[in-house]
């Protein structure tokens, strides 16, 4: 913007006399920040006043804002994309998958996210975010090796009583 005169598209040609100051003033779009100023006016102060003393070409620079998304899980299991931190820009729509191992199930997601109950979910990238995956041990498991082996030595116990009791008589 020039003293308060915002171009209606860029880049933008305009006319002073010599010696006039000119403010700028650098204007980001959503999702963007100003990084700073090139060409004929430097540095990253916004606004800049400048000295019209012959013809200037200045460029106003700007980057997407980014914010960092840090991925975490609680219990046995894996999410996509994997633990640790991301940097994303705003406004990004990142999808999160939860998958459980063996004997345990998810158990819902903490954070921003979409919808904390459903394993495929997203989250929208507006800030710096968190999300964590729960996942618990899945109740009443019961391990066919170990009870195998229990009736296994019951069957065996009562084997042996029945030959120690066969024997009695």
């Amino acid at each position: 913007m020039i003293d308060q005169t915002a171009a209606s598209a860029y880049p933008a040609t305009y006319t002073f006399s010599e010696g006039a100051l000119v403010n700028l003033e650098a204007v980001p779009a959503p999702g963007h920040c100003f990084d700073s100023w090139s060409g004929a006016l430097s540095g990253s102060e916004n606004p800049a006043t400048i000295l019209i003393d012959c013809n200037k070409n200045i460029t106003a620079n700007f980057s997407p804002v980014v914010h960092t998304l840090t991925l975490q899980l609680n219990g046995n299991g894996s999410i996509t994309p994997g633990t640790g931190t991301y940097d994303y820009a705003e406004g990004t729509v990142v999808n999160l998958t939860a998958t459980p191992r063996s004997g345990w199930q998810f158990d819902g997601w903490t954070g921003d996210v979409a919808d904390a109950s459903s394993a495929e979910t997203t989250i929208t990238i507006d800030s710096d975010k968190t999300a964590t995956a729960r996942f618990t041990e899945k109740p009443n498991q019961i391990s066919w090796p170990l009870v195998g082996g229990v009736i296994g030595g019951l069957l065996i116990v009562a084997t042996l009583v029945v030959v120690v009791r066969y024997r009695r008589q």
